[in-house]
């Protein structure tokens, strides 16, 4: 099975990257000049940069049987109508269209589970999980919508993230700056994400268009996280809530994964199994 992988070259990206070709898919993945591809060249993968006329001719010239897009951009500095916008939909989008040109016939975005209107970020993942519905019914493609919640933990986690981050500071006993904290996350470990992942692709799962909220089906107060995460690492950290200034309308996010059921999935991790283990790590 030939799977081409967009945005290899980051976390979760690394770690789809990572599952698949241990399990002897054949993986090529679109990297940027300008990619950290260090960890990709340990895999069985084949590289291919992402520029369109090299896309096309990959996909050109053998078939494929998933497209997967894991490229993004979310970083807070991020223009929107420049890197967020390309990154976020006219990139996925150009490659969508060469698998409806070249027939390909499955195709999966990893989205988010933060709605619509809250961030940029989420605002142009949503916008283009709308080309894909459109696509799926227009053109006939299989299109498989993940809206992921947060998701952490596994290998090539960047010391950045949130949680991560965290982690680090309490195990140094370091104080921590956050904001009031009331705001509740349905967090997931990465190795769920890529075990269902993978499951869609063994089962043939989707048809047509697929909206698949991506979570441990929890949530629980940031505030809640951390206290956990405090008292698992013995931390002598003090956790300062209301020092950092939080988001205007912070949502609650759960995801509905009753659709589990369907592909006879169930979490490596639960919801508090996951965080203890986390802390372990």
């Amino acid at each position: 099975m030939n799977i081409l992988l967009l945005g290899a070259s980051g976390y979760l990206g690394s770690n789809i990257a990572y599952c698949l070709s241990n399990e002897k898919y054949h993986i090529v993945c679109a990297v940027r000049g300008t990619s950290d591809i260090s960890r990709l060249k340990q895999m069985k993968a084949e590289l291919i940069s992402s520029e369109p006329d090299m896309l096309e001719l990959t996909l050109k010239s053998r078939p494929f049987d998933w497209i997967i897009n894991g490229a993004c951009t979310y970083k807070k500095n991020a223009t929107f109508y420049g890197d967020m916008l390309e990154s976020n939909v006219m990139f996925p989008l150009s490659v969508l269209n060469l698998a409806v040109k070249y027939g390909v016939k499955n195709y999966m975005t990893m989205g988010t589970g933060l709605p619509d209107q809250f961030t940029p970020y989420s605002f142009t993942k949503h916008r283009f999980s709308d080309f894909g519905k459109y696509l799926s019914r227009t053109e006939g493609i299989n299109f498989a919508d993940l809206q992921l919640e947060m998701f952490y933990g596994g290998i090539f986690e960047p010391e950045n993230r949130f949680l991560n981050s965290c982690k680090h500071n309490l195990r140094e006993n370091r104080d921590i700056s956050l904001t009031e904290g009331y705001q509740k996350r349905d967090i997931i470990r990465v190795e769920d994400v890529v075990s269902i992942i993978l499951e869609l692709i063994r089962q043939d799962y989707v048809q047509g268009y697929r909206l698949l909220p991506v979570g441990s089906g929890e949530n629980h107060s940031i505030r809640e996280i951390m206290s956990f995460m405090k008292c698992n690492l013995q931390s002598s950290g003090k956790l300062m809530y209301g020092n950092t200034p939080g988001r205007t309308e912070e949502p609650d996010t759960l995801a509905d994964i009753g659709w589990y059921k369907e592909i006879a999935y169930r979490l490596k991790f639960t919801y508090w199994e996951g965080l203890k283990a986390y802390t372990t790590e």
